[in-house]
């Protein structure tokens, strides 16, 4: 299930980073659900964790800036 994932191709400044960024996991996005239906897991069980994980991800950056602070 190996995606290429591609770098980004405009600056962080840029306000349509976040869309370039969008563009560029959704190949490798797709495959890691595929993948996750293809062994059983529901499609619902799917998006749940993959949503808690992003979730819990972004709480651990804000952790980490605000330790930066």
């Amino acid at each position: 299930m190996s995606q290429t994932i591609q770098p980004p191709i405009l600056p962080e400044t840029s306000p349509d980073r976040m869309v370039n960024c969008e563009v560029a996991l959704e190949t490798a996005f797709a495959a890691l659900v595929t993948e996750s239906e293809a062994q059983g897991w529901t499609a619902r069980e799917t998006a749940e964790t993959l949503l808690k994980i992003a979730s819990e991800h972004i709480k651990l950056l804000a952790a980490d800036v605000e330790t930066k602070s």
